[in-house]
Order: C-alpha cells, then structure tokens, then sequence
C-alpha cells in the first residue's frame, strides 16, 4: 500500500512530558516518554486508519481522529490500548474536548461538527460549511476552521479571515490552534494573484529560473506559508520569506514559530546559489527536509536548521519550553533541550517498517522555485485558488483525489496526453524540477492513480433531499455529459 499524502500536525504532547504520535504511514500511535527518552507504548490500530490529529481528553485518555476510518479512536496512553472506536463521517479531520461540558467536538471535511459524549455517543450536530478543519476552544466558545480559505468560523456566525494583500490571496489553513496566551494562530498559504508566465523569454524569466518564479531566501514566491496571529485588537499576518511546502507549526512562550518542512528524506548534495544582483550568496538544498524556527515580529530569509531530523512533519512545545519534532520518515522523535536549534539533542526511534515511496517523494519535494506539487494541491486534493495563467486565462487549481486512472488526457484544456507529458511541462518546465527518469516517473504516475477521496457514508444522505436532488439532476440535462459510473469523470469534453 502506497503511503497516504503528508498531513501535518500529528504531534499532541501532555503536561507531564508525554509525547503522543500519531503515524499515519503506518497506523500506529506511539506514546513516548519525553524525560526517559524512550518509548512506553506503540499502538496497533487498524489497516487504513491514518490516524491524525490528536485530543487529550479526561482521566488521561486520548482521542484520535482516523482519517481514513471515518471515526475517532479512543486510546489509554498508561495502558497502551485501544478502549474504543466510533464512526462518524467520511472525513473527519479535527477534534477538540472541552473541559466545561466534558464534550468532544469532531470537525468532518463535509461541513458536519459533531458534538459527543466523552463514551462516543453524538449528542448534537450542526452542519456548517464544507471543507472544515480544526476545532477550537476560544474562551470556552467552540469554533471550526476552514482548510481552503483560511479561515475561523463560530457556530454564532462569527468569521474570522485572513485578510488578503495586493498580490496575495490566503488558502489552505495546515494547522489553526489556540495559544497560551488565549489568542488563535493559524498556519497558511498565501498564492499570488499577479499573471503567472508559462513561457517568458529568457531576459522575462522571474527569480528563480522557471516560469513560476520563486526560488530566493528572501522573497515570497508563488505559494509561501504564513503564520497569522487573530487577537482582541488585531488580525497579524507574517509571511514568511523563502519558505517552502509548510504542514505544522507551534508557538513558544518566548513567540518563537517553528514549523515542519517536509522535504527531500535523502538530500542530495548542497548547491551554492547566488542570485544576480544580490550578495545573499548562500548554501542550501531547496528540496531538503527541515525544521524552520522564526521569530514572527521579524522573520529571516529562509532560516532553515541544517541538522538532519528525518522528514519533519510535526512539532510542538513541551510545557518546560523543549521543541519536540516528529518524522515520518524515518519514524522518530527529536528532543530539543533549549527549545530551539543549535543545541543538544536527543533522538528517540519509533517503531514502524520504512515508507520512503519515490512518487510521495516526488510529489512533496521543492524544486528550484521553491514549489512543491502539494503547495498547490495539499494532501493531494487542490487549494482552491484561482490563478492568472498568461495566455490561458484563470484556471482554478484542479483536484487529485478524484481517482485519475483512465482519465487522460490531462490538465485544464486536456491538451497534456499523458503524465510523462503533464511531468515534463508542468513540474520540470514550468515549476523549475528536474526532469525524472522512466522509473521515477512510472513510480508517480502510480501514486497519484491511488489518490482517492472517501465515498459518502452509505445512508448518510437525506433519501428526500437525494431524491429530489436526482430529479433536478435528470431535468437539467446534466446526464448527458455526467454518465456512467463516475458521472463523466473518465472522460474530458471541450465545452
């Protein structure tokens, strides 16, 4: 089995130094002892599951969001067992307990929030909009973000958004959490809204080399992360400069970020950059997996760590200040003593057999412009923003997970007849990577067919409302084109 898209955020850390990871690779949550610097248990769970986010509930239980079960799973950390499982919703993604009414709140991608008893039982539902994200207890108010436009909502109608700037639009909100201080923090993307070259001259080329731009330490390029702070009195967003596919973040008592990169596992060797006109001459591999520590209120040029910590995909503060980092690949933790690069620390090894897999690494490595393929499409699916092609026009960022196999050709206009062709243009072309062998390109191709996202439960439609959704889908004409199984999804019209 192919491993599942990087999700992000699979670090929960309790107040007496225990790490509770989540894998999604492999199905497994690890409960690890931070002060001992071994781990106490690793949980089976089932094949499938892809355990996520995490919520620390009462009497020193956990619950664990299964994003590929469709439920949560509630686990024993003393005991190292698993005491139940619920199902939900196709997609549940956020989970959060609120101390006050003894209550879990689970966000489902569909536009459910579900309220449940601690024992599993739903109690209330309020449907909201679709693609929710995190859950988030505000002062004992419980809100919900939005994963494709960034933003908070509040079952009182209350919105909470990023605002957007001159040349960018905020998108894909990777993590939204709430801070010691009360405040709410988001990390995002910001994508340009300026006309983007598919092919400029040689003297039009922008910074970077590839048509898309990008690729400085000190610049933003067509996709960068952001950390976005919503106080009483203000709404601050920080861009942050020569910044690449970013899936976690977490904030220090000082107001230090840090924030999991997940690039290259096995980097190739350092190229020293210097960019015409600038002295920032600099060593760095643009592909390279890192953990990336900033100060908001005056963020660096791309200041990446340069140790080897695996495929970070998840950080998180310890109450005494240490920066614990989890990697996917290999399967660890890192433990961080100061809280921050530079100094000591300690590697703990997790159980669990390697995933390195050649099409997910293709799909989540930098290239030269600082773009990965999951910048524009996080967790395989699409951002959901609309870009400005020279010469094509707007084109909104198109899905993945709709199961590709058996549907070239490809791209908006169908005019790429297969993915050797979509590879060769889009991610070496026009995204600045580097042309890949038959092999790796076979391994890709592979990859992205297994991209699928999760039916609708059966049963879980309104047989009314389905039913008169059909007879509006007959009378409008719309089986002409969408037919067959897949509704017209295996095959591409010119309209």
């Amino acid at each position: 089995v192919r491993p599942p898209p990087i999700l992000g955020g699979t670090l929960t850390l309790t107040d007496d130094g225990i790490a509770i990871a989540a894998d999604p690779d492999r199905d497994l949550v690890h409960v690890v002892d931070l002060d001992a610097g071994e781990v106490r248990h690793t949980i089976a769970l089932e094949p499938g599951d892809q355990p996520h986010r995490v919520a620390l509930g009462s009497d020193g239980l956990a619950h664990v969001v299964l994003r590929g079960a469709g439920g949560i799973a509630t686990i024993d950390p003393h005991e190292g067992t698993v005491t139940a499982r619920h199902g939900l919703c196709p997609e549940p993604r956020g989970i959060a307990f609120h101390d006050e009414d003894s209550s879990l709140y689970v966000a489902c991608a569909g536009g459910s929030l579900l309220r449940l008893s601690e024992a599993g039982a739903v109690q209330e539902r309020w449907e909201l909009e679709p693609d929710l994200r995190d859950v988030l207890i505000v002062g004992g108010e419980v809100k919900v973000s939005l994963f494709r436009e960034a933003a908070v909502l509040g079952l009182d109608g209350t919105r909470l958004a990023v605002r957007p700037t001159a040349d960018f639009l905020p998108h894909v909100a990777w993590r939204t959490w709430v801070t010691e201080f009360g405040d709410v923090a988001m990390l995002h993307q910001m994508a340009s809204i300026k006309p983007v070259p598919i092919d400029p001259g040689p003297d039009e080329l922008p910074d970077g080399g590839a048509p898309y731009g990008g690729g400085g330490v000190c610049d933003l390029g067509l996709v960068s992360a952001a950390i976005t702070i919503f106080s009483d009195n203000e709404v601050r967003t920080t861009p942050l400069l020569g910044s690449r596919l970013t899936v976690d973040a977490a904030l220090s008592s000082d107001g230090m970020v840090a924030m999991a990169v997940p690039g290259v596992v096995r980097p190739e060797d350092r190229v020293e950059s210097k960019r015409p006109g600038r002295d920032d001459s600099v060593s760095f591999d643009p592909a390279r997996s890192a953990l990336r520590v900033d100060d908001p209120d005056q963020p660096g040029c791309g200041s990446f760590d340069e140790n080897d910590y695996g495929q970070v995909t998840a950080v998180a503060y310890a109450a005494d200040g240490r920066l614990v980092v989890q990697s996917r690949e290999p399967a660890q933790i890192v433990v961080m003593d100061d809280g921050a690069p530079g100094g000591g620390f300690a590697t703990i090894p997790l159980v669990g057999e390697p995933r390195f897999d050649t099409g997910h690494e293709i799909f989540h490595r930098a290239t030269d412009s600082g773009l990965s393929c999951a910048s524009c499409h996080p967790e395989g699916t699409d951002d959901g923003h609309v870009w400005d092609f020279a010469g094509l026009g707007p084109r909104r960022t198109q899905a993945l997970d709709v199961g590709l196999r058996d549907t070239a050709p490809y791209h908006w206009d169908g005019d790429m007849a297969d993915f050797d062709v979509l590879m060769a243009e889009v991610l070496a072309h026009r995204m600045g990577g580097k042309r890949q062998s038959p092999e790796r390109g076979d391994s890709f191709t592979r990859w992205m067919f297994e991209q699928q996202r999760p039916a609708l439960a059966a049963g879980s439609a309104d047989p009314a409302l389905a039913a008169a959704g059909e007879k509006l889908f007959v009378s409008y004409g719309c089986a002409t084109c969408h037919d067959g199984p897949a509704f017209g999804g295996q095959r591409t019209e010119r309209i």
